[in-house]
């Protein structure tokens, strides 16, 4: 049945004598449809295509017949130890489905790797899975072949749970949490393990994804720091809690978290509620969160956030600062001092180092809720709506761009992106109900081995 699939190789292991002995190590891979079953049934699928990438070695591509359905593929790895990426084609007359696997390690892995399969521009519905609980406004977060789940609107004792991105699983952890109530809960990356949880109804605290005997660590915040705050994860630095609100008034202390639950005071130029961040390397742009609507940098290694100068964006609440992780960042969405939602953004180029502000892109599917995926340009989905976009830069050029349509609409979703370009997609409300699924979900193509 094309939904299994073997991968076999070889590692050559020292033995004690010195003498080299061969291990065999099995690694079994699922290609499955939605419900778990086989995607090329009752197509006229006719080709397997699998590209194998492992460490630095040179990409494999491998091409096997498939007849009616069943198809018979042995593969050896060069290596099993190293960093490795999968992709997998199925293709036929009118048969185009694809998928691909996170970066793994075979042998720190249990030897099973399910690869969900879509079509190109589109999302596949899972069935087979579901998170314990359902959830909205969560925090998802990934570390590794992991993420975290945590909190939500959806009424649960399931606070706190994992989702395995190779077998594609919703699991508790086996520790005993005692984790009251989160409701509304965002969450950003620390480091690999380390992942900032911050709650509208509990304390913050770092949750440890490798580490049992420091599951939960508590943290102190700066006064204010909660649901009025910016959060965002800065690599190789920790995550910062920007900004806030504390009996009515902003604020305008930072909060950078560093590994180790670590946490040091820095200090915006002036208060701010509401504001929204984006880190461009180590620096951090910070817009909004004030009547004026103006922005600023906080430096790697400063105490003190620094102004961009000419910025006057008004109010805009719960805007999205999208940045391509370097120079370049665009504002979108959020509310007017109305209430109304807001079309308009306003793009930053040539940052940090010469950051100037412009206007941007109408963005004429506005809406609220919309996940914006850690690493990623992606818009996903937001109120009543099944639509996700990407901002793409091109030379001097922003635009924000259709990529595809979920199964269902999705606000205040969980997700996460793969380095294939994949993503998958969780929970939301859909306007009826909050949601306990997932959507794996394909562009147009790949990003190639």
């Amino acid at each position: 049945m094309i939904r299994r699939m073997l991968l076999l190789g070889f590692l050559s292991v020292a033995a004690f004598s010195c003498q080299e002995s061969v291990a065999r190590f099995v690694f079994e891979a699922r290609i499955v449809d939605g419900g778990n079953g086989n995607p090329a049934a009752e197509t006229d699928a006719t080709t397997l295509r699998i590209g194998i990438q492992e460490g630095e070695l040179p990409a494999q591509e491998y091409e096997f017949p498939i007849t009616d359905g069943d198809f018979d593929a042995l593969l050896e790895f060069a290596a099993f130890t190293r960093p490795t990426r999968i992709r997998v084609e199925i293709a036929g007359a009118t048969t185009e489905l694809s998928s691909a696997s996170p970066i793994f390690v075979p042998t720190a892995s249990a030897g099973l790797l399910r690869l969900v399969t879509a079509a190109p521009s589109s999302c596949e519905r899972v069935t087979f899975d579901f998170l314990e609980a359902p959830r909205a406004l969560f925090g998802m977060v990934r570390s590794g072949t992991f993420a975290l789940i945590a909190g939500g609107t959806g009424q649960s004792d399931a606070q706190i749970e994992f989702f395995d991105l190779l077998e594609w699983e919703s699991r508790l952890f086996s520790d005993d949490l005692s984790v009251s109530d989160l409701g509304e809960t965002r969450a950003v990356s620390v480091d690999e393990a380390e992942i900032l949880v911050v709650s509208a109804n509990a304390a913050p605290f770092v949750f440890n994804m490798l580490d049992p005997t420091r599951r939960i660590v508590p943290v102190v915040l700066h006064s204010g720091a909660g649901p009025s705050s910016a959060l965002v994860s800065v690599r190789g630095v920790g995550a910062m809690v920007i900004g806030g609100e504390s009996g009515g008034e902003a604020r305008s202390e930072v909060s950078l978290v560093a590994p180790g639950a670590v946490v040091t005071s820095l200090q915006l130029s002036r208060p701010r509620a509401g504001p929204a961040a984006t880190a461009l390397g180590t620096d951090v742009l910070v817009v909004g969160g004030d009547a004026e609507g103006d922005a600023e940098l906080l430096f790697d290694g400063a105490a003190t956030g620094q102004p961009v100068e000419g910025v006057m964006d008004g109010v805009r609440e719960d805007g999205l600062l999208v940045s391509d992780g370097e120079s370049r960042a665009i504002l979108v969405g959020g509310t007017d001092a109305a209430g109304a939602v807001r079309q308009d953004s306003l793009r930053f180029d040539g940052c940090p180092s010469a950051c100037v502000a412009g206007v941007g892109p109408a963005w004429t599917a506005a809406r609220l809720d919309v996940l914006q995926p850690a690493d990623s340009a992606l818009l996903v989905g937001g109120e009543s709506s099944s639509m996700v976009e990407e901002v793409v830069w091109n030379d001097a050029n922003v635009e924000i761009q259709p990529v595809l349509e979920m199964q269902v609409p999705r606000a205040g979703a969980g997700g996460l992106v793969l380095e294939s370009g994949a993503f998958i997609v969780a929970g939301g409300d859909d306007g009826v109900s909050i949601r306990d699924d997932f959507e794996f979900c394909v562009p147009s193509a790949l990003e190639p081995l």
